[in-house]
């Protein structure tokens, strides 16, 4: 199976993951205000709703600030929604898995009006992303597989199809970080930031430690943080300085730096499309085509949401 005809898939997979998100997210944090649940419980179900610790929720985030997840633990089990077992580990309470299925379902309500594709369509999107998702699960490794096994799931065979797409949609963006994780972390270890760092100016979002700090706050580092990360990316050889007549230094990377980079890229693709060949060519084109419609039909149903809640 050719990946690069494949690589067309993930970007828009992910932009109809993103416009789930924009439906049901505020729903969701409202809902998680509402009933007093902390809105952290519904992301770190991405992370594993059974048991928490600071080195498994690395192996899927090793970019945030490990201090950050201790100080929730910390807040958590005072509220009563973990407690502390040996290894530094704690045990989720069901109150706590019961909390994130109600606000999850809160923002799936805002599914349920969703009527732009017909019902047999749906069902052949689901089709097609179940068989992919078992074909993750049945895949030899690498990569290693880790999100996909342990991301927290509520919508099932008796929810909403489009909730079922959504779900599915999300264990293929487990597999996605599984297969890039898997691709990646030999060349940075323990050091999640400095391939952020690494990512930050790739992409363009950021070249210098003040924008990252900036653009990622939500990763919990500081300023200094990012300064030493790209001291680091410097030294192997990853980022080098750009002369700029203005006063921050920013930064660009290194043919080495570029190399790795789409190296990686180039892996992450070869892991997580390898068990699509479960799939014909023509079953490929239509669910393609069929992706493609969804993501034109949801940011449609969006917009008329939006439009409604003005009314």
């Amino acid at each position: 199976m050719n990946i690069e005809s494949l690589a067309k898939f993930w970007p828009l997979m992910y932009s109809i993951v993103r416009e789930f998100w924009e439906i049901t997210e505020p729903h969701i944090e409202e809902a998680a205000v509402k009933n007093d649940i902390p809105i952290e419980l519904y992301f770190y179900g991405e992370l594993g709703l059974e048991y928490f610790s600071v080195e498994d929720f690395q192996k899927r985030d090793p970019f945030t600030n490990p201090e950050q997840f201790e100080k929730r633990f910390a807040r958590f089990n005072f509220q009563d929604w973990i407690f502390p077992i040996p290894d530094d580990r704690y045990q989720v309470l069901p109150k706590a898995q019961e909390a994130v299925r109600k606000i999850v379902r809160a923002g799936d309500t805002k599914l349920a009006g969703f009527d732009l594709l017909p019902a047999v369509e749906l069902k052949q999107l689901v089709n097609f992303l179940k068989q992919l998702a078992t074909a993750n699960l049945e895949a030899p490794e690498p990569p290693e597989k880790w999100a996909i096994l342990n991301r927290f799931r509520v919508a099932n065979e008796g929810s909403l199809l489009i909730a079922q797409i959504r779900e599915s949609l999300m264990d293929l963006f487990a597999y996605r970080d599984d297969s890039h994780l898997s691709a990646a972390r030999p060349h940075f270890g323990q050091a999640g930031i400095v391939w952020d760092v690494l990512g930050a100016i790739w992409n363009g979002s950021a070249v210098n430690a003040g924008q990252m700090a900036e653009r990622m706050s939500f990763r919990g580092y500081e300023e200094n943080d990012y300064d030493v990360a790209i001291q680091a990316a410097v030294q192997i050889g990853w980022v080098e300085a750009v002369e700029t007549a203005k006063a921050a230094k920013t930064f660009s990377l290194t043919s080495k730096g570029r190399e790795i980079r789409e190296r990686v890229e180039r892996l992450t693709d070869e892991y997580f499309y390898r068990p699509w060949s479960v799939l014909t060519e023509a079953e490929l084109e239509e669910l393609y085509a069929l992706l493609t419609k969804l993501h034109e039909k949801l940011m449609i149903y969006k917009k008329t949401l939006a439009s409604d809640s003005h009314l």
